[in-house]
């Protein structure tokens, strides 16, 4: 640029406005050279600490129910047989009420009926000797059941139909009634009660709303008293009772169950 000597107040005025901008200019420059690049990469840490804090670490599936059994009534009514017994055989029959406080709980008042016989080997020992084995049947068992559903699910049947069913689990407690076999020459069979404990596997398998196909697998326990079939000539009764021991039964039932 050129500067004329006619004018030396505006020559100064101009060379401070170029001198000034200079300086501005080069500390931009250097300002901007010191700011740390951005980089590119993705902060792990950052995206862990956001999504998975501790306010994020509860948490619950949500599922639409097709056949939904909260706060609802039902009634079932099963049959089957009595397993693990050695001694008797026969039919068992279940029935039930009770009410779902949500999906997930409920409360189940069941009635367990036997009709058994003597099997084949106890049958036989009979037969040829006259004597039966110091044996109690099981008569009726009355509970009241806490059921519990961890399981709800559907599934594809030969890819035609979408099946829905649950599965429960039920504690309880009851009176377990059980008749204790005398020979027939030496008094009647005695009725017993004692306190009773089960715990019940079933799952439901979905037709409606308001039906569906129920299988049971039953366990009871109960302490009984055992008692000899038959005295010999010289003893009394108090030589009958041969003290108490732990009964287990089980019993697998099929059966419906009907919702309101």
């Amino acid at each position: 640029m050129r500067i004329t000597k006619g004018h030396p107040k505006r020559a100064r005025w101009i060379q401070s406005f170029l001198f000034l901008s200079f300086v501005f200019i080069l500390s931009a420059v250097r300002a901007e050279d010191k700011t740390p690049e951005k980089s590119d990469k993705l902060d792990l840490q950052k995206l862990e600490d956001k999504y998975w804090s501790a306010k994020d670490s509860d948490f619950a599936v949500v599922q639409n129910r097709t056949y939904p059994k909260d706060k609802r009534f039902f009634a079932s009514g099963s049959y089957g047989l009595l397993f693990n017994d050695s001694y008797s055989n026969g039919k068992m029959y279940n029935i039930a009420a009770g009410y779902y406080f949500s999906e997930r709980w409920g409360l189940e008042f069941a009635q367990e009926v036997g009709s058994l016989t003597d099997n084949a080997s106890t049958s036989f020992i009979a037969n040829q000797n006259g004597l039966k084995p110091n044996q109690n049947k099981f008569a009726n068992y009355t509970s009241v059941n806490a059921i519990f559903v961890p399981f709800y699910a559907k599934m594809s049947f030969v890819d035609r139909a979408i099946l829905y069913f649950d599965i429960q689990i039920a504690l309880g407690v009851g009176t377990l009634n059980y008749d204790s076999i005398i020979a027939e020459a030496q008094g009647p069979t005695r009725r017993s009660s004692t306190l009773g404990y089960n715990f019940d596997f079933t799952q439901q398998l979905f037709f409606s709303r308001h039906l569906a196909f129920r299988l049971d697998i039953k366990n009871k326990w109960s302490k009984q008293n055992l008692y000899r079939y038959q005295l010999n000539s010289n003893e009394t009764e108090a030589a009958r009772s041969l003290g108490s021991n732990s009964q287990q039964d089980t019993t697998v039932l099929f059966g419906l169950t009907f919702f309101f």
